[in-house]
């Protein structure tokens, strides 16, 4: 939990390093990394200590899921540091302007995963079915809103707009960022859907 607040904290700061291009926020976010990679291996060596011990099964599969867990919200913090903050600073150092239409999408996508990062540690707290299936439904929109975006940038790039040229790489890399580190903090709803069930009984199933 304390590394995915960590993660979540870092990415809040993304949209400001991308208005600012502030070198000094970027490397301040970055220096933050430290701390989810410290967390990261303290889990790993209390799962492999606790491990040693005779648990259930049930016991077992549960610590599997927490440390892949916690790997990937140590992965969601990655594309922070090394896609998102980079993307951010060239930007700044290029002199690349987004279009308004492309960074009113961009800014979107980014305040809908915010809305998604309380739900993923309620859903890691509470082992929760229902804001489990919640959090894919997030997912799911998450990826349709970049598909969205993905579409209206092309099609603005087909209409010459010389600012979408220039900006073209910017705006598809960051889009594909965000979807992957929603993705990536979301994975804490799909042993708890597979477990209830749910998964099976509904196109949540397709995203496996």
């Amino acid at each position: 939990l304390r590394m995915q607040e960590m993660t979540g904290r870092m990415f809040t700061q993304v949209q400001d390093v991308y208005a600012s291009g502030s070198k000094e926020h970027g490397r301040a976010i970055i220096q933050q990394d430290k701390g989810v990679n410290s967390a990261l291996d303290g889990i790993r060596r209390y799962a492999t200590r606790i491990a040693l011990h005779d648990r259930s099964q049930d016991d077992a599969d549960r610590l599997r899921e927490l440390v892949e867990y916690a790997i990937a919200v140590e992965s969601a913090a990655d594309v922070v540091v090394k896609r998102l903050i980079p993307r951010a600073l060239q930007k700044a150092a290029e002199g690349i302007e987004l279009s308004k239409e492309g960074a009113g999408e961009i800014s979107r996508l980014h305040e809908n995963i915010l809305r998604n990062l309380p739900l993923a540690s309620n859903v890691l707290i509470a082992d929760d079915p229902e804001s489990a299936r919640l959090l894919l439904e997030g997912k799911d929109e998450i990826a349709r809103l970049e598909r969205e975006s993905t579409k209206n940038h092309l099609h603005r790039l087909s209409l010459g707009s010389a600012q979408t040229f220039e900006s073209s790489n910017m705006h598809l890399e960051t889009l594909k960022a965000l979807k992957d580190f929603n993705s990536l903090i979301a994975s804490v709803a799909y042993p708890i859907v597979q477990r209830s069930g749910q998964l099976l009984e509904t196109r949540l199933t397709t995203k496996l």
